[in-house]
């Protein structure tokens, strides 16, 4: 494990009531991530990010986390906040590099929909989804 991510992971307060959670736009259970990462429960973490986001492996890259999540961090009101994006992208990544289960065989159905709600529709039905 990334001795570096743990380092963060480590300065991570675990709020009763987590700033950091507020300031997501997704309501991503940050505290919760951060806590299976440190108990060395990477994959339900990855789990629970994934179920909460499908998009989290690219949203720990491009996600403005200074403005959300780690701008309402509450170690950054007096130094540097918990670097959740370093985390996040961590535990999406090695988690996505271990999927190895493809798409279902089709059915024969076909359905047009948005990409948004595909993706959700995805997410939601733990990816039973038919190409």
């Amino acid at each position: 494990m990334a001795l570096h991510v743990m380092d963060e992971a480590n300065r991570c307060l675990q709020c009763k009531v987590p700033q950091c959670q507020k300031g997501c736009p997704i309501n991503t259970n940050i505290p919760m991530a951060i806590r299976l990462l440190k108990e060395n429960k990477l994959n339900e973490a990855g789990k629970m990010l994934f179920e909460n986001n499908p998009l989290t492996t690219v949203c720990s890259l491009i996600c403005n986390h200074e403005n959300q999540c780690e701008g309402h961090c509450v170690l950054g009101r007096k130094g540097a906040p918990v670097h959740f994006s370093t985390i996040e992208n961590y535990i999406s990544s090695t988690y996505a590099n271990q999927m190895t289960e493809g798409p279902k065989p089709s059915n024969g159905m076909r359905v047009a929909t948005s990409a948004t709600l595909g993706l959700k529709c995805t997410s939601a039905t733990n990816g039973t989804m038919y190409p």
